[in-house]
């Protein structure tokens, strides 16, 4: 039987240069499928929650092994393979069964996307497992 619900997951990526040039406040926070936001400009107040099927710490956690592959060090950090297994064998499964299915991904210019679906180099995204 195939999985009839649609998941809805969000990730959070470490800084890019630029961010960290210009010395970025980290505000997302994630604890299970719940992600917090603080607002900068209100410390004190507390942060707004959402929650989500999956909430994916990758912001840091993690270490580039020699061939290039980002490995946690952290149990909190999210690699392409949790990823896949979470959220791509579903969908792959589903194909297979003969379901119609999508993998979609939006954000910001710049957010992960294209990492979390294509992946580069040994850290392959979920459409890159499934494609020779």
């Amino acid at each position: 039987m195939a999985e009839e619900s649609v998941k809805v997951a969000v990730r959070v990526r470490p800084f890019n240069s630029r961010e960290k040039a210009r010395s970025a406040q980290l505000i997302i926070g994630m604890q299970g499928a719940t992600t917090t936001i603080k607002n900068p400009a209100a410390p004190n107040e507390d942060p707004r929650k959402f929650n989500f099927d999956h909430s994916y710490w990758s912001h840091d956690g993690f270490e580039e092994d020699a061939d290039g592959y980002l490995k946690p060090v952290s149990p909190r950090y999210a690699d392409q393979k949790l990823v896949f297994n979470d959220l791509g064998n579903g969908v792959l499964k589903n194909a297979w069964e003969g379901y119609n299915c999508s993998l979609f991904a939006y954000g910001q210019t710049g957010s992960g996307k294209s990492y979390s679906v294509v992946g580069y180099g040994a850290n392959k995204g979920s459409v890159s497992k499934v494609l020779p």
